[in-house]
């Protein structure tokens, strides 16, 4: 099994390391500590959840198993989304769910429709992560230059710039993994062609339904508002 080919000699040195950063950090700044540990105990509860979800969906192999995974890397996608924009996330909240729902419908129903169920899992969650990435990326612009009056086009053109970079280091992971799995080389290099296409239509429709929901609510409360016209 792979836990027994683990080695405790590397595990030990693993632990001592933390340790060692841990008491460093505590030294240096108690409160980046205490941010850490949190942190950390975020990331080991969100690791639980996904471990018992995936379980159930290999162990039942249903249609609702499928789609509680979906709706599980939805809900992590728009929360991760909205994590750096806390002081707006009230305004951005729709308009960052809406995009990543139409954006993981495109992604999520192509993968499902191209790849084998037991790979959807893993493909659709890391399509699903750059366009998370990319669309994050997108919003935090828009935060720093909401005063600043920019076309869509341009923002659009930053959302398209957002998307290579992780693709970039994504794809080609995606591919080495499908030839060691024993996939052709050309059958491969098709379907990674074809995930890069849904992909690249998916955060375009993210970004579009995102910055546009935004914009749209932008002016109309700025036209509508009755404290606006107070200050007249």
């Amino acid at each position: 099994m792979f836990v027994s080919e683990i080695s405790l000699w590397g595990a030990a040195i693993v632990a001592c390391v933390v340790i060692v950063a841990m008491i460093a950090l505590a030294a240096f700044d108690k409160q980046m500590l205490r941010r850490m540990l949190v942190i950390f105990g975020a990331t080991v509860a969100q690791m639980a959840v996904v471990v018992a979800v995936v379980w159930v969906v290999y162990q039942t192999y249903a249609w609702w198993a499928y789609l509680l995974w979906f709706l599980l890397v939805l809900f992590l996608s728009i929360c991760w989304c909205l994590f750096p924009l806390q002081s707006l996330w009230r305004k951005m909240l729709w308009p960052v769910s809406a995009a990543m729902l139409v954006g993981s419908i495109v992604v999520g129903g192509s993968t499902m429709l191209m790849l084998p169920i037991s790979v959807f899992l893993s493909i659709y969650s890391v399509l699903m992560a750059c366009m998370t990435a990319s669309l994050m990326q997108t919003m935090m612009r828009y935060q720093h230059n909401q005063q600043k009056p920019e076309a869509l086009r341009e923002d659009m053109l930053h959302q398209v710039r957002n998307l290579a970079q992780p693709l970039v280091m994504v794809v080609p992971m995606l591919y080495a993994g499908m030839l060691l799995g024993g996939v052709p080389a050309l059958k491969g290099l098709l379907v990674i062609l074809l995930l890069i296409a849904a992909s690249f239509v998916a955060n375009i429709l993210a970004g579009v339904i995102a910055l546009g929901m935004i914009k749209k609510n932008k002016v109309m409360g700025g036209q509508d508002n009755p404290c606006n016209r107070c200050h007249i």
